[in-house]
Parts: C-alpha cells; sequence; structure tokens
C-alpha cells in the first residue's frame, strides 16, 4: 500500500491466488441485466483489488481489460471465473455480449488517453442513467445502456450521460485504482449521480418504437436472407465533425440531438450512396407517433378474441407485448383445430 497526502492506492499481492487457493472469499451475485463488465468490477472490490489491477488475476491485458471482455468472452476466461465463483457458467456468459444479434448497434467503447483533461480522455465508453445508479444498493451498470439507439432511461424518464458531469471524463470504471464504487469518476472522484435534463416525449416516443421492433428482431421476428434491422440501422451514416459516421461511434449529446432532429421532421442522415438505411430511420421517425395508439387497439382486438370481455390494461402496451399477445392467439387456434380434428 502506498500512501500520499492526496490519495491511497492499494496493489495486489503477487501470491494473491496461492492466498485464496481455488475460490475467491467473496462471491457477489450478478444482477438481472448487468454488464459482464460492470459485475466484474464488484466481484474486484467485493474481494479487495481496485478493477484496475483485477485484469491481472484474470490474464487479461489492457487498461480497458473489461470492456474487451464485454464483447469477446475467451473459454479460459470463463472457465476461471466458473472456478474461482461457483456459478453456473451459462449465468455468467450470459452477461456479455458476444453472439450478440445487436452487436452493430452496441456504442464503441473507444479507447482514450489516462488523462481526463486530454480531448481523447473525453470519448463515449459507457452511458448510465444517474438515477438509476442513485437507487441501486450497489451501483451496477446495465447491458441496455451500451445500445446506440438508447438516449434516455425509460423508468426515469431522463437522458442517459456518457461522460463525467464534472471533468467531462469517460466513463472508464476499469481504469478505477482504489475500492471505490463504480459511481465514482475515475479521473476526478466526482459522484456521476448528479440528475441530467428530462428527455423530451417525441423523444423517448421514437426511442421505444425503435427498442420495440428490436426486440421484435432479437425474439426471432428478422426475415431469413434478408439485412437485419440492426445491420440497416447501423449502416445508415450521420455526419458528426463534417464526416460519415454510423449511429455506434457518436457520443450521447449528438445522438440525442439527432433523436430529436429525426422526430421533429429533419434529416440529419449523410446520403454518400444510395442504400435503403439511408430511408429507414425517417420512415421509423415518421411511424412513431402513431405507433402506442396503433399497438394499442391491436392489442385490445386481439385479446378480446382470446378471452371475450376482458379489459385491456390501463398502461399502453408496446410491440412485445402484442407479441405475445398473437403467439396465445396463434396457440389457441392450434389448440381448437386439433380438438376439431376427427379422431382416426
Amino acid at each position: 500500500m502506498n500512501q500520499s497526502a492526496s490519495e491511497i492506492t492499494v496493489t495486489p499481492a503477487r501470491d494473491y491466488g496461492n492466498e485464496v487457493g481455488q475460490g475467491w472469499p467473496v462471491v457477489v451475485a450478478p444482477v438481472p441485466g448487468e454488464l459482464l463488465s460492470s459485475w466484474l468490477h464488484r466481484l474486484a472490490m467485493a474481494n479487495g483489488i481496485p478493477p484496475q489491477y483485477f485484469g491481472r488475476v484474470l490474464d487479461v491485458a489492457g487498461a480497458d481489460w473489461s470492456a474487451k471482455l464485454d464483447r469477446n468472452l475467451p473459454g479460459r476466461v470463463l472457465s476461471l471465473l466458473v472456478e474461482r465463483t461457483r456459478l453456473p457458467a451459462e449465468e455468467i456468459d450470459g452477461l456479455a455480449l458476444h453472439r450478440d444479434p445487436l452487436a452493430r448497434l452496441r456504442v464503441r467503447l473507444i479507447t482514450g488517453s489516462g488523462d481526463a483533461r486530454t480531448s481523447t480522455a473525453r470519448v463515449n465508453r459507457l452511458q448510465y442513467c444517474p438515477a438509476c445508479l442513485k437507487e441501486d444498493r450497489a451501483p451496477f451498470f446495465r447491458r441496455g445502456w451500451s445500445l446506440a439507439t438508447r438516449v434516455s432511461c425509460f423508468r426515469h424518464g431522463c437522458r442517459l450521460r456518457d461522460q463525467c458531469p464534472a471533468c467531462g471524463g469517460g466513463i472508464a470504471p476499469a481504469r478505477q485504482n482504489r475500492l471505490l464504487p463504480q459511481h465514482f469518476c475515475v479521473w476526478c472522484d466526482a459522484d456521476l449521480r448528479k440528475p441530467t435534463l428530462p428527455a423530451e416525449y417525441d423523444v423517448q416516443r421514437l426511442e421505444r418504437l425503435i427498442d420495440d421492433l428490436l426486440r421484435m428482431h432479437v425474439a426471432g421476428h428478422g426475415r431469413h436472407g434478408k439485412t437485419s434491422l440492426p445491420a440497416m440501422l447501423g449502416a445508415a451514416c450521420f455526419t458528426f465533425n463534417r464526416q460519415p459516421t454510423s449511429i455506434s461511434r457518436l457520443p450521447h449529446r449528438v445522438r440525442y440531438e439527432l433523436f430529436r432532429q429525426l422526430a421533429d421532421g429533419m434529416t440529419h442522415v449523410q446520403k454518400r450512396s444510395v442504400h435503403p438505411a439511408i430511408d429507414l430511420w425517417t420512415r421509423i421517425a415518421r411511424a412513431a407517433p402513431k405507433q402506442s395508439d396503433l399497438v394499442a387497439s391491436l392489442s385490445a382486438e386481439i385479446t378480446s378474441q382470446i378471452t371475450p370481455g376482458t379489459k385491456t390494461r390501463s398502461r399502453h402496451p408496446d410491440l412485445a407485448d402484442l407479441q405475445q399477445v398473437i403467439v396465445r392467439l396463434h396457440s389457441n387456434r392450434r389448440t381448437s383445430l386439433a380438438t376439431a380434428m376427427p379422431a382416426n
């Protein structure tokens, strides 16, 4: 341990593995919806190791070691985590983003310098909802926040953030060299949970429609042999710093402004080539104002066919709700046909 007037840093012992044996002293259970890197940071701190050094324990190099594991979890690392935590391999593997049907729309984790005062450090690595982190008993980062198509929190209605509200540095918990929870900035120690502004209604409406469409795609409703919806959305280029840039490489403030312009009917697409993705964003934006009423009416109609006289729920259902209702209706029809078939 090294101590100075300004800070205390902890360096793990080289023989840590020999000291703890085959299992780690403390096992932290993942939270549903948690990102792998977030769980690894909490696991490291629970066992007395600052996240910056935990990559060495897992034999993963690099300052942003945990971000790499989010996108690519090697079998040897998974086996080590299973061995040391005694958690099921499926549970740990399910936290990662590899084999991800939405990979084209995940925010790119651009590596910057270690100095928050330089421009290269002010990049988007992770985005988050400060209200969610404030509610968490142990703050953690969600998988849903890694989507570039998410610009607000569906729970609190506020905008997400991808920078420290104090110094403007990128959110990089893997670089934390002290035993501090994930809601503290690694560059200046400021609390990341400072509230953000409410998201505009039109922006949230467009964002929810895209989220519904993506969930339907993941559920298996993509057309086989055709370009997938995530690939189409990710292929469109938007103007950023006078360069054509995909949405996954845009910082949050630019993506939020893009959603606002799309919701207002203004296009912000770089038309360098003829591609269906150029028009897709605009068509989705035009459909967003009608989406909630359409889904609600369709869901009510289908639900009434399944259980006549049933009252619809007070909240507006989304496309995923409608999808489940359709599945139930189809199942009931198959059962009715099977009952009506004469016996051989």
